[in-house]
This record gives C-alpha cells, structure tokens and sequence, in this order.
C-alpha cells in the first residue's frame, strides 16, 4: 500500500500548535457521484468478521484492480493516516461539502466556530457518529429486506480479494450493509457584509457549509475527540484575530464616515445663511406711541402757521 504522502493536494495547509501539526485537506465542492460506486460491496474475511462494506476507497486498490475511484483522494488519505500513529492529524476542512453520493446525517458543534459534519452513503442510515480514529466503518448501515439477494467480492483466508463472487439469499447471508463515512470539519469565520445607512460596517456569521450537509442533518454541541488540541486551539487564534480585524476595520469605517458627515453638515449651515458674513442688519424704525406723535404732530401744524403770518 502507497502512503499517503504521495498523493499531491495543492489547497493542502499545515496548522502547527503546541508542537502537534495539523493537515488540513479541503473538499469544496461536491465529488461526482457515479451509481456503480453503489455495488462495489465486499465480504471481511471470516477472521474480521465477515461483515459487508460499500464505498470502500481503498476497494480498486486492493481488491478489484479495475474499479473505478468512488470518492476523493482526499478521503482516502485522511482514512490512511487515521490508520497509523504519526505526530500530524491529518482532517477534511477547513471547507468540507459531503461527496455527491452522499448526504450529511449529523453535525456536531465542536466549537462556536467549527462544525464537524458526518456524512453517510445516501441509501444509508446514521448508526454511530465516528468522531476518532476507528478502524472499522460502523458510522453508516443499510438493512437488506428478507428474500433480497447482493453480489458482493469475498474471499478464503488464503486467496487474494475479488477471487470470487457470490450471490447470497439473505436468509443466510448478512442483512447489513456497512457503508465507508466521510467526515470532515467546517470552520466558521465572520464575514463584514453591506454597510448600513448610518455607516456602521456590519458583520454576519459566513460558513463553508454546502448542500452536502443538509438541514435535516442533527445540530449537537458535544466534546468532539478527532480535533486535538493544537487544532482547536489554532482555530480559536485564528477565528480570535479575524473578528478583531473586522471590529478594527468597522471602527475605522465609522469614524471617516462621521467625519464626513459632520463636514456636509457645516457646509449645509453656512449655505442655508440668508446673508453674507459681511452684511449688517439694518434698524428697524423705532415705533412711537400714539399720543405723544399726536403732541408732536400738533406743533408742526403750529410752527407752519406761525410761518405763514
């Protein structure tokens, strides 16, 4: 078996914290999904077992050559190294879509900021959430009715895989199908969005959530043991710093925003003025009372006659 560093993500990202590393490998979008992947099922030899498993990713690899890949690179690289004890997590995210012939079960609440979202085959049921590292896919079943038959690939303790292949009556064959998980992390971040009319920067909740994850899907905020410590602890930093920076920015947009705002209105009040700076009012004529301009008018009338004489 290859190892998984010879697979080549391009959007792979290294998280280091506290000495541990994380790997983090983003699917954002959907993988293809292909309705042959449905009957790629094989039987565990009888020493594991026995039990029937779909959606294997390794299943062209080791047991029938010439099959067809049914899920990302991706996938089967994080499953690879959850097989073996390395110093680096490696975790679908920080973007994670379920694959196309898939659909999300269950979405767990790590953190206010990190969604773990579990995936399961679309003709599959949620049996138990896989949250660590666990060897055997006991996340998702399918239940086969009485009478049904299923081709499958077995094989002898000795012989190599897809040596045989058998069609069983369920009367005596299995009656449960376990179909391979897919889980992966979604990390929330806040995202500025359209300023308001008063000039406040406003921000809302943005997440990578696609319509693999569907509303159906369980929302539970539980202790979620495939992160480790340095992952959370490097989301928490990182979702710490975005949302000072947004705060930061919003402020300053406010701030030259008022600023503005003040000088439009200083020059609103000086074009509203009726008169120039330079303007001065003139008196208004001082009113008399009455009786005094009748006193004053009766010694013009004297004076005149006096002048006429």
């Amino acid at each position: 078996m290859s190892d998984a560093d010879d697979f080549f993500f391009p959007n792979k990202t290294l998280e280091v914290f506290d000495g541990k590393t994380t790997a983090w490998l983003p699917i954002s979008s959907r993988w293809t999904s292909i309705a042959a992947c449905s009957t790629q099922l094989y039987a565990q030899r009888a020493g594991l077992g026995g039990n029937l498993i779909a959606f294997d990713p390794l299943f062209g690899e080791s047991i029938v050559p010439t099959a067809i890949p049914c899920l990302p690179t991706e996938v089967t690289s994080s499953l690879r190294q959850s097989d073996r004890d390395t110093e680096t997590t490696t975790l679908l995210g920080p973007t994670f879509v379920c694959p196309g012939a898939y659909s999300a079960v269950q979405t767990l609440l790590v953190s206010e900021s990190t969604q773990h979202v579990f995936c399961c085959p679309s003709e599959y049921e949620l049996n138990v959430p896989v949250t660590g590292k666990d060897s055997f896919p006991s996340q998702c079943t399918s239940l086969l009715t009485s009478g049904e038959t299923l081709a499958y690939q077995s094989t002898t303790p000795s012989g190599p895989w897809g040596s045989q292949t058998t069609t069983v009556q369920l009367t005596s064959g299995p009656t449960m199908v376990f179909g391979m998980h897919v889980n992966g992390f979604n990390v929330i971040t806040a995202a500025p969005i359209a300023e308001s009319s008063a000039g406040t920067a406003s921000t809302a909740p943005s997440n990578s959530l696609g319509s693999g994850a569907s509303a159906a899907a369980t929302i539970l905020a539980v202790e979620d043991s495939s992160l480790s410590g340095g992952a959370k602890a490097g989301i928490g930093i990182g979702v710490v710093l975005g949302i000072l920076a947004i705060a930061a920015g919003a402020w300053l947009v406010w701030r030259r925003t008022r600023m503005k705002s003040d000088e439009e209105h200083l020059v609103e009040h000086v074009a509203e003025s009726p008169k120039g700076p330079q303007e001065m009012d003139v008196p208004q004529q001082r009113h008399e009372m009455p009786a005094f301009r009748s006193s004053m008018a009766k010694k013009d009338r004297e004076v005149y006659e006096m002048s006429g004489n």
